[in-house]
């Protein structure tokens, strides 16, 4: 009866560890959760902080950079033309859609 007593005490011991242990563990693991998701936040911002001046510069600087082209050029006594104007005035359709044949022989010759 002694070394029951014994047996079940340690198993009380052990248990009550383990309880102690699981709740650290959980305590950890939330820590770690909340953690993560911080992180996954963090890298959305960063991502935004990066991507939405690209965007607004695609946007915005092709308009201001013509003028200022335009006023350059206007200074130095040439005419002032709008950016890419010229090119999209010298590209004949028909050089378009002879590019594709003449790609696709390239590609089969090498």
């Amino acid at each position: 009866m002694n070394g029951e007593n014994s047996n079940n005490k340690q198993l009380e011991e052990l248990m009550e560890r383990n309880l102690q242990l699981t709740e650290e563990i959980h305590k950890m693991t939330k820590g770690i959760k909340s953690y993560i998701n911080f992180q996954k936040v963090m890298s959305i911002i960063y991502l935004l902080i990066i991507v939405l001046p690209i965007i607004a510069g695609l946007i915005f600087l092709p308009p201001l950079l013509g003028n200022m082209i335009g006023q350059y050029q206007s200074l130095l006594g040439g005419e002032s033309s709008n950016l890419g104007s010229d090119f999209l005035k010298a590209v004949n359709p028909s050089d378009v859609r002879n590019v594709s044949p003449q790609l696709k022989n390239i590609m089969d010759n090498q």
